[in-house]
This record gives C-alpha cells, structure tokens and sequence, in this order.
C-alpha cells in the first residue's frame, strides 16, 4: 500500500505540479534538456497465476537546469484495475464492450510497492482520478546535474488481452508492465494514463532485465540476448521450426492447446542501450527463424520472427520481412542503429501490430501481402518514435505520419501501390483516389474532421486514423512531388 499524505496536502501538491508547465512557459525559454534513466529489473513469471514478481532499481539523472522535489510515475498495468480508468472510460466511448463485461478475476493491476530513493523509504500516493499515475515525494530535492538511485519490489497481476499487457491463456504480452518514470522536459511533467488509443513518451536510457520463467518458453525481447545457452536453444528451434515448416501441409489444423510448463526454471538476460522501453513476449508454442542483414556499414542486424500455427504458412516468411523493411528504412532514412529486429504473433487486442525498441507484435494478418506491410509498417517505428523519441500522445502524426509515408513507399516498391485499399476504376473516375481520401472528404464534407495536431485522445477514431496516419503520409507525398523525391530524400537524413 501507499504511503499516507493528507488529502488536503496532496491536492495542493497535485495542483501545483499540474500548474508548472504552463509557469515553465511563461517564463524565458528553457534550453532543451532530456532526463536519463537507467533500468535494472529482475522478474519472474507466474504462469498458473498469471503474475509477475520482480524488483526494479533505477538510476534517475536530472539533466533538467533546476530542481525538483518530487518525481511522476507511469504505473499502467492499473489501467486494467477496474472499469472506471481512463482507458476503460475511452473503451466505452469507442463502444468496445469487452473490458466492461469482463469477469473481476480477469482484470488486473500492479500493486507491491514500496518505493526507495537513495536507499531510504519515500512518501508517494496514487493519483486522485488516475490509478495508473503516482506521485513520489522526494525527501531531499534533487539537484541539476544530480542522479539518485529509485528502487522497489512489484507485483503485476496480469489482464486478459484487452489492449496491450496481457495474457490469452498461456501466451503473454508484457508490454507497459513496470513502474515508470513520466516524462520531464522543458515543458515541465507528461503524467499521462494508459489509454487504447493514444501511445506513448518515455525518457531515454538503458536497460538491464532478468526474466525467470519455465524452461521451455521461448522469449522474445527488446535488447540483446546475453545467455549463451538460451542463444543455443534458440538455434535449436530455429532448425526444427524449419524442419517443421518444410514439411508444412494445407490440411493441418494449428495446435490451440499449450503444453505442460517445465518444474525447472531458467533466468534469461536482456540489455538495451539508449532506449526508451522495454518489452517482452513469451509462449511454449512459438516457432523461430532467424535471417540477418549486413548494412552499408558493415553492421550485422539479427532479423527475427516468432510465431504460434496460427498463420504459419505467412509467417514462416516473416523473418525475411523484417530483414527488408530494416534495409528499406535503413536506406531511405538512416542506418538502423540496433542489434536486432524482431516481429512477434501474438494475440493483440489493440490495432493490428505494436511496437515497441527492436521488437514488434502483430495480429493475424490474413494474407502473406498484409502480414509483409504489417511488418513494415511496425519496424518503421524504430526511427519514427524508438529513435527520434516524440510525444506519441499529443503529436502522434510525427511518428505515425512519417512512418506511413514511408511504408507507403515500401508497398509501391513491392506491391505496386500504396498499401491496401485502393478502389477499383469503376467505382472512381481515377484509381488515383484511394479510400482513405474518400473518407477524409466524406468527414470533412460533414465537419466531422478534426486536425491532425489534435491530441490523440481527443480524436475519434476515424479521425486518429485519418489525422495521425494517412493525412500527414498524403501531405508528405505531395511535398515530395512539389521538391522531387530526391531531394526531400536528402532532407529527411
């Protein structure tokens, strides 16, 4: 549980800190500044009681000029807490009836907390309207210039799918499951809850993970494997996955069942440098390839693919999607900077893929065409948010719009158009109007359309995807007509 503080004194403070940004404003311009945050986690995976148990020390550098007295943490996996959060309020509006109507034993949340600063106990409390924000009181103001060591135990009892974090029986997705440091820039503190629609705005660093779990999982993370025999294993299945895909039948039914879990452990090592998350997808079922891609530079990119029988027949191809997309985007924008790049099949209940740094999860696709853009789309992210690092949540057309305009590129190299959806000629005068210009016009002839700077959860979801997506890729295309295709190619590197 919490540390007390009276609610007449945390308001006033909850109050302040909510008001400093606009202060920070008013004031001479601040020089940019990025925090920095250093991440040591062990976890350890419950799989009959879906739960995690961990511990995490982090290293919080203030690179702000001034001090600060208190810090705000991201605890999101209380977003699936109860049916009153924000993201379960944003899932009504959207008419999605799932979370709502779930059973109480398949919610979730993060509770175990007992937070350390320098070694000695601090107050914090949860916030009044968002249990998925807290607030750390420190006890000695942190300098400029000045770093201190944040630590506490947790424990996550895992959702079902609903979004992103979650479970579908034996098959998890642990995404946003640790307690988080919000933003801190020089527009003051991003405390943001968890929602659907709407992502992310992480502080940069490093991180090093330990995850202990049954043997006979197979792990798919952010980072870079550092056990060597995990390393061999995963070779291992990689030539009997290969072996099994060979021999691939059309009339096979995929397995739905998960095997028994193994009553011996092991503990997987992870680290990421300059990042700015974390995420982790594991399943006794998973199948594995493995390609890998020499840059201009001479740097070596490990292309991964993890999948279930569940589309194993596209999939088996995935690896090879990853590696291209990695060249693509490394040639048009600038050299993939990681050691690896992996896409995952999971059961994501928010979109049709995810991403997060070096890893990405994908719904079903249905088709081997959609499973290739899908990827593309997603590896993407690795430049237009992972490395550039924007405020998803109030420009989420910076990331999302960049991306598109460049996976529409991709679709025109492969596919000969630009990603699904174009209509046929005699529904059209011109195959040049493609469906998402039909349903910008039809939402803008009604005065439903809303402007792509618009905050993403103050978007319909037509408009997120029309204002984040494809209007920015369509203003791009056509800056890229007005300069030529060289030259904003020279710019944008």
């Amino acid at each position: 549980m919490p540390s007390t503080i009276r609610p007449s004194a945390l308001h006033l403070i909850l109050s302040l800190l909510f008001i400093l940004p606009s202060l920070a404003y008013l004031r001479a311009q601040t020089p940019y500044f990025q925090q920095e945050v250093h991440y040591n986690i062990d976890v350890r995976l419950d799989d009959e009681a879906h739960v995690l148990r961990g511990q995490i020390d982090m290293a919080y550098q203030n690179n702000a000029p001034h001090t600060l007295d208190s810090l705000w943490f991201h605890l999101w996996p209380n977003a699936y807490r109860n049916r009153q959060t924000a993201f379960a309020q944003q899932q009504n509006r959207m008419n999605k009836s799932r979370f709502f109507f779930a059973e109480d034993s398949e919610l979730g949340g993060i509770d175990s907390l007992d937070f350390y600063v320098n070694e000695n106990p601090v107050r914090w409390a949860l916030h009044p309207n968002h249990p998925d924000i807290a607030l750390l009181v420190l006890n000695e103001p942190l300098a400029a210039g000045g770093k201190i060591r944040i630590s506490t135990p947790f424990r996550v009892q895992l959702p079902r799918t609903f979004s992103r974090l979650g479970h579908e029986g034996q098959a998890y997705q642990l995404t946003q499951w640790y307690p988080k440091p919000a933003v801190y820039d020089q527009n003051g503190w991003h405390a943001m809850p968890y929602l659907d629609m709407g992502e992310f705005y992480s502080e940069f660093g490093s991180f090093d993970v330990r995850i202990t779990l049954p043997e006979n999982y197979l792990v798919a993370a952010t980072g870079t494997l550092q056990t060597e025999s995990e390393r061999a294993f995963l070779e291992e299945q990689i030539k009997k996955s290969s072996a099994h895909l060979d021999t691939l039948s059309d009339a096979e039914e995929p397995k739905a069942s998960f095997p028994p879990s193994s009553p011996r452990l092991k503990t997987l090592r992870y680290t990421a440098e300059r990042v700015h998350d974390f995420a982790w997808f594991a399943d006794k079922r998973f199948m594995v390839q493995k390609e890998t891609l020499s840059l201009a530079s001479g740097n070596q990119v490990e292309c991964w693919a993890f999948f279930t029988q569940a589309e194993q027949e596209l999939w088996k191809e995935a690896a090879g999607y990853v590696k291209r997309s990695v060249a693509f985007y490394s040639e048009k924008v600038g050299e993939y900077p990681y050691p690896q790049a992996t896409a995952v099949q999971t059961a994501l209940g928010a979109g049709g893929g995810m991403e997060y740094p070096m890893i990405t999860n994908c719904g079903l696709a249905g088709d081997a065409q959609s499973l290739d853009e899908l990827i593309a789309h997603e590896v993407g992210h690795n430049w237009f948010y992972a490395i550039l690092g924007s405020n998803e949540r109030t420009h989420a057309w910076m990331d999302e719009g960049f991306n598109s305009y460049y996976d529409h590129q991709y679709s025109r190299l492969h596919y000969g158009q630009a990603g699904f959806g174009y209509l046929p000629d005699f529904m059209m005068n011109t195959s040049e109007m493609d469906i998402f210009e039909l349903a910008y016009l039809y939402q803008a002839r009604r005065r439903l359309n809303q402007a792509p700077e618009t905050p993403s959860n103050e978007l319909s979801e037509v408009n997120y995807f029309l204002g984040a997506y494809e209007i920015p890729a369509k203003a791009l295309r056509y800056l890229e007509q007005y300069l030529g295709a060289e030259r904003l190619g020279r710019i944008m590197q």
